[in-house]
């Protein structure tokens, strides 16, 4: 009986090769991509997602993208898939810490089987980073991050937008420990690789950053013409999310201190066009806390 079934099953192995057989020859390549390219295009489209506040379709693409990159046994997209994950929960406001932990837990036991080791263990730490930095827990922990973030800029040296993705992770935890030149000094450094190699959606958010880094320091004129440029860039991404915060933080800005009339007169535009692009762009809780400070003013 056990024969018989070893018999019957090697014939139907037999008769799927037969009937899968091509009656031409077929194209002899040593690697198929069709799928991989897929998956590289979810995560990418979940990443921009993630940008303009779409989290549930991030959320869709990245399980998509997950299924994919199972299917084809690729620890490299895998890991792609956790890190995204990261980015995605840490967006949250309030970031969603424990579920971004899960994910950079997940992210470790993968990197172990990738292609690239040493890359995959330093894209870790980076997105291991940001979590601190979003517990705005720098303190205990600034040598260790700087050591690591240091270390990455040296492998990515020759990959631009990781290595501009360091400058910014390093200017937030130099900003966040008070250290506000140095900050200044790296957030440009991550301006200038964004700008020079076109991540256009990077640029608005950086600048964005110099702004508030500029505000935390007590320089307000430079942080309002920071902010400008976050403007200019974000219009250019068409990114609705960093617009709107763009302007919300233009009236903190302004109110910040002892304003005078004209500052709060700004600061009322600034937060009425903020709670209008959240509006438009559907996000009706943003658009009620820019309206929640407008209130406050009258």
């Amino acid at each position: 009986m056990k024969k018989s079934f070893i018999t019957a099953a090697v014939c139907g192995l037999l008769l799927l090769f037969l009937n899968t057989a091509c009656s031409s020859g077929p194209k002899r390549q040593m690697f198929i991509t069709t799928v991989q390219d897929s998956c590289e295009d979810s995560i990418e489209a979940a990443n921009s997602c993630i940008l303009n506040g779409n989290y549930e379709q991030a959320e869709e693409l990245l399980e998509k993208a997950r299924l994919q990159a199972v299917s084809i046994d690729n620890y490299d997209l895998l890991l792609s898939v956790s890190l995204t994950h990261v980015s995605l929960y840490l967006s949250y406001n309030p970031p969603e810490i424990e579920k971004a932990k899960q994910y950079l837990n997940q992210a470790n036991e993968l990197s172990g089987n990738t292609s690239r080791i040493q890359e995959s263990e330093l894209l870790c730490a980076m997105s291991e980073a940001r979590i601190l930095i979003a517990q705005n827990d720098i303190q205990n922990n600034f040598k260790m991050i700087v050591d690591k973030i240091d270390d990455a800029k040296k492998v990515f040296k020759n990959k631009p937008y990781n290595h501009a993705q360091c400058d910014s992770i390093l200017g937030d935890v130099y900003r966040l420990s008070g250290k506000y030149k140095d900050a200044d000094k790296i957030y440009k450094e991550s301006a200038k690789l964004f700008t020079d190699n076109r991540y256009l959606s990077e640029i608005g958010i950086t600048w964005y950053k110099i702004a508030q880094n500029h505000s935390q320091s007590g320089n307000r004129k430079e942080a309002l013409e920071a902010l400008e440029t976050a403007i200019f860039y974000d219009r250019c991404a068409e990114n609705s999310m960093a617009l709107g915060a763009d302007y919300y933080i233009r009236a903190v800005i302004l109110l910040k201190g002892s304003p005078a009339e004209k500052d709060k007169a700004d600061a009322k535009k600034a937060l009425k066009h903020s709670a209008e692009i959240y509006s438009a762009a559907g996000r009706k809780e943003l658009s009620e806390k820019s309206l929640e400070l407008l209130k406050s003013l009258e």
